[in-house]
């Protein structure tokens, strides 16, 4: 019987000396990481694009410190407000998630493509450089098949410049500026002309329409630059943002 017993032991003892060696020592290191705030730093440095460093803020635990200096710290450092916005989050606890049956946050990336339709007939002859345009967002813009800026929100823009058509075939020039927009959850989206945002165009989306010549003839006037109402424009976010979209 004390022989059975002690052999009992040993088998124990042997399986937990096996369990120890051969546990999954790098599963363990990792479920154990911990963020800061150098660690975000670093990743914004190595060129990480937002979503990757936010997908990691989401996905890991944190130490994150969200005073306002050490939050000026991190936009020296080049993070953006997508990643310091999932930072002060998650460490308060207030993220929202597709889990939670609430909302989800999702980031609008920089260089979205965003349909715009005029609502009235825009005419050089009748507005001047300077006045308020309002557009409407042609068709819901949507990221991960939730809808982060809705169709029928509105966009602001300005007339940038308008002349009116003249005689001996001098045509009318129109340019409107499309600025901003609205996203689901109330944040207004700068707007620009290029997907790139090469050229530093810090002006907004401007769509430039000029009719240079009217018909021919010295007397004849020349033709009104007019854009008409349901004409479907392009513009592109100027900035990545994170929306919280409703499930």
């Amino acid at each position: 019987m004390k022989k059975l017993l002690s052999a009992s032991l040993t088998v124990l003892l042997l399986q937990s000396v096996f369990c120890l060696i051969f546990s999954p020592v790098g599963a363990s290191a990792q479920t154990q990481e911990v963020l800061t705030n150098q660690a975000i730093i670093d990743m914004v440095k190595s060129r990480f694009s937002d979503e990757i460093t936010i997908a990691k803020i989401k996905s890991s635990r944190n130490s994150f410190d969200t005073s306002a200096s050490a939050l000026q710290n991190l936009k020296k450092a080049g993070a953006s407000d997508a990643i310091i916005l999932a930072m002060v989050q998650r460490a308060s606890g207030m993220e929202m998630t597709e889990a939670s049956g609430v909302a989800t946050n999702l980031i609008i990336p920089d260089g979205t493509e965003i349909k715009i339709t005029t609502v009235e007939d825009i005419s050089g002859q009748k507005v001047v450089e300077g006045d308020p345009l309002t557009f409407k967002i042609a068709e819901d813009v949507k990221i991960n098949g939730k809808t982060v800026i809705a169709k029928d929100a509105i966009v602001k823009g300005t007339v940038s410049g308008a002349k009116k058509k003249g005689f001996m075939g001098k045509g009318g020039e129109l340019s409107v500026r499309i600025e901003s927009t609205q996203t689901v959850d109330g944040q207004k989206v700068k707007l620009r002309a290029s997907k790139s945002g090469a050229g530093g165009d810090n002006m907004g989306s401007t769509v430039v329409l000029t009719v240079l010549f009217g018909p021919l003839g010295l007397l004849r006037k020349g033709k009104e630059a007019k854009i008409k109402a349901g004409t479907i424009l392009s513009a592109y976010t100027d900035e990545a943002k994170t929306v919280t979209a409703s499930n």
